[in-house]
């Protein structure tokens, strides 16, 4: 339960602080194993991260995007949303993306173009196949803990928790690609 749904059992200025320190984990990943956490639900191994502004305005925007776009939606539909559990609910359910990292430094192909990905073959081959299963179980993790994250804070139901909850995704995924390649 606690790997799904940990919301159940904690919120208010606890998600937040477990929220704030989850996040703050993602600056010295990202700098010094080369990721970008450049959108809302992306991560991304690059060949180098020159400066610490990097994953630092990475993680700012994925999570205010994300944490935003949720509760603007809430409160569309008049829900009786905090801003301090959505926050912090949104920092936490990024732990998978944090996880996922391990299995992509290790599994990750050397190739320099598209054309060297599309001409690998034997068990570089199968190292691709198993890194997108398991980046794929990773962000399924991920879309699950939003997704409760959204529900257990929104307090919302049915068609309007599923309207609120896929478009705030999407919309958080745009707003944050857009703001990244505006700096």
């Amino acid at each position: 339960m606690w790997l799904f749904n940990p919301f159940l059992f904690v919120g208010g200025e606890r998600i937040l602080f477990i929220g704030l320190i989850i996040a703050a984990v993602h600056i010295p990943i990202g700098y010094y194993l080369d990721i970008r956490f450049a959108g809302a639900i992306d991560m991304h191994l690059v060949p180098i991260v020159t400066s610490w502004a990097t994953p630092v305005a990475d993680i700012l925007i994925a999570w205010v995007s994300m944490a935003g776009c949720m509760f603007a939606a809430a409160k569309l539909f008049r829900s009786p949303i905090r801003v301090i559990d959505i926050t912090g609910s949104v920092a936490v359910a990024r732990i998978p993306l944090l996880i996922s990292i391990g299995p992509a430094l290790l599994l990750e192909p050397d190739v320099q173009s598209i054309e060297e990905l599309l001409n690998l073959q034997g068990s570089e081959l199968y190292q691709l196949a198993a890194l997108s299963v398991i980046s794929m179980l990773f962000l399924i993790w991920y879309f699950v803990l939003l997704y409760n994250a959204f529900k257990i804070n929104s307090n919302l139901k049915g068609a309007r928790l599923w309207i609120g909850f896929i478009g705030s995704v999407i919309i958080a995924e745009i707003v944050s690609i857009m703001i990244q390649r505006a700096l």
